[in-house]
């Protein structure tokens, strides 16, 4: 190396010696200026290509002695790039200079993510922190240093924890998918269970319907039959009183009779029988007379006294008639309290009764006197036991209709692509903001409640998914909307809108009103994280809103 040094010194020796003096020294200024103008041509083209990224570099190459604006809307020389004046429309003239208010300058953050700031804000005595280089403060104001190897380390660092959250929120996801699976595979077999059990329901309640039918109408056979006898026993109370009337009619009768035949028989015995009264005479024969047919019939027909046999045979009559027709049934309203000795046969009769029927033996049971009393139209016991039995199956025919009724209702509710959020259907969250308690209750409704009096406020009712206009787009199941809240004074109905964002756990994130009765709330909840594998670019714009 210092040879060489030595024999270039020895060559401008040689070339001294041989020059004139003053021919030497044009020579050294010549190559001071040939190296000055070959600095200065590298420094314009640094300026000349300051703030554009190397994938445009080839935009504002110099193939011509003018150049044509980005939009085309200006041809200006090639110098006047970065010249620190506006030419172009779009600004494109100026990426490294603040002169167009609409350009950008761009960040080469080496060891970072390159970043672009607007062109007004270079040179402007401001640390930008999109350009960690600190490139966009070159003009000297100040001087900004070049963290971007830090901030590297850290942006690398939160991005390894944002794809572990990723990963474990999907994997949460893809249980969530899986349980919807099952969750809609069960409620289908639930449905086609529960449509045949109905089917069975609704034969058992037409069948105790003609049951309760038909009891119905054996207690109105029973009814008819115990009226009736009831009736016959009345007339008969009344033909035994009307006999017994005539027979004292009769008798009293048979007195006065006898009292005139007493005294025609004294007026015959004592009357002057030298005294021809031609009256007493015919009187006296007549009474012969009458009394000879009338005792004669008397004899026959109506004899004076029965004799014991034959009352006795009467009444025996009377009582056998009484037998033949029904016992009397009694209407519950009447008093007729049971001795002593009836309760206790009564007990021991309905004690033998349950005995019979405990053991398939219902034919031997005993009437009790409880049971003669008269039969009130739908108080029988066979009605009662109908009814309650038609109640019965009409309630598990109504309970079976709710169950399939709100199968169907699950089943028409839109839990995501792969019922991913059906796992959350009827969840509820709550996130306290200090001075109210805002529940969310998903799929349902959302509320606020103040901390202060506990008063609650219904904010609306779940409507729809509003991420996107079509279902086929990704964000479509990323927002809810909850409207029909309670309407606000002088004001709209209450709605808050909900952005679900991805995390492993479920939590309200933060809760804003964003205009007038119009509310903002923004979830974490795992079932918006999606695998790399899946189509779905939601969620990777939002990590990257969230850098």
């Amino acid at each position: 190396m210092f040879e060489n040094h030595r024999k270039e010194r020895g060559k401008l020796l040689d070339i001294k010696n041989f020059l004139p003096l003053g021919i030497y020294f044009l020579f050294l200024l010549t190559c001071l200026l040939a190296a000055e103008a070959k600095v200065s041509n590298s420094n314009t083209t640094t300026n000349r290509l300051r703030g554009i990224a190397k994938s445009k570099i080839y935009l504002y190459e110099h193939t011509d002695s003018d150049w044509v604006c980005l939009d085309g809307s200006a041809r200006i020389p090639y110098d006047a790039i970065n010249d620190d004046f506006c030419d172009c429309k779009d600004g494109s003239d100026e990426p490294g200079t603040s002169a167009c208010s609409n350009g950008r300058f761009y960040c080469e953050n080496e060891g970072h993510i390159p970043a672009y700031v607007e062109s007004f804000r270079v040179n402007d005595g401001k640390c930008e922190p999109e350009c960690c280089d600190g490139s966009d403060e070159y003009g000297g104001k100040i001087q900004c240093p070049n963290n971007c190897e830090q901030v590297g380390f850290e942006h690398r660092k939160h991005l390894r924890e944002i794809a572990r959250t990723q990963a474990e929120g999907a994997r949460i996801r893809r249980e969530y998918i899986e349980y919807g699976k099952e969750l809609r595979l069960e409620r289908q077999a639930d449905l086609e269970r529960l449509q045949i059990e109905l089917l069975a329901a609704k034969e058992r309640v037409k069948e105790r319907k003609e049951v309760l039918e038909q009891a119905e109408e054996e207690e109105r056979r029973q009814i008819q039959l115990t009226t009736k006898p009831n009736v016959a026993r009345k007339a008969l109370k009344k033909c035994k009183e009307r006999v017994e009337s005539l027979h004292e009619r009769i008798d009293k009768l048979h007195e006065n009779i006898d009292t005139l035949l007493k005294i025609f028989k004294d007026l015959k015995n004592d009357h002057n029988q030298n005294y021809h009264d031609m009256a007493v005479k015919s009187a006296i024969a007549g009474y012969d007379d009458f009394l000879k047919e009338y005792e004669n019939e008397r004899d026959e027909n109506l004899p004076d006294e029965l004799d014991e046999e034959d009352s006795q045979d009467n009444n025996d009559q009377d009582n056998e008639a009484e037998e033949d027709i029904a016992p009397p049934i009694h209407s519950p309203l009447e008093k007729d309290e049971p001795s002593l000795l009836e309760s206790i046969i009564d007990t021991a009769k309905i004690t033998y009764n349950d005995i019979m029927e405990s053991i398939g033996l219902d034919a031997f049971t005993l009437s009790t006197r409880t049971e003669q009393k008269s039969v009130v139209p739908g108080t029988s016991k066979g009605v009662l036991v109908a009814r309650d039995s038609l109640n019965s199956a009409e309630n598990e025919q109504r309970e079976i209709e709710n169950q399939i009724n709100d199968i169907n209702s699950k089943f028409s509710k839109d839990y995501g692509r792969s019922d991913e959020f059906a796992k959350l259907d009827g969840e509820c969250f709550e996130h306290v903001t200090g001075e109210y308690t805002y529940s969310l209750c998903l799929f349902d409704s959302t509320t606020q409640k103040s901390n202060k009096d506990y008063s609650s406020t219904n904010l609306g009712n779940f409507e729809r998914w509003i991420g996107a206009e079509s279902q086929d787009d990704p964000a479509y199941y990323t927002k809810q909307i909850y409207e029909h809240g309670i309407k606000c004074w002088n004001g709209p109905e209450r709605s808050l809108k909900v952005t679900f964002e991805c995390s492993p756990e479920n939590k309200i994130f933060a809760v804003s009103e964003t205009e007038k009765c119009e509310y903002a709330m923004t979830m974490k909840t795992p079932a918006v994280c999606t695998d790399g594998d899946e189509d779905d670019n939601s969620q990777k714009n939002v990590v990257h809103e969230e850098l």
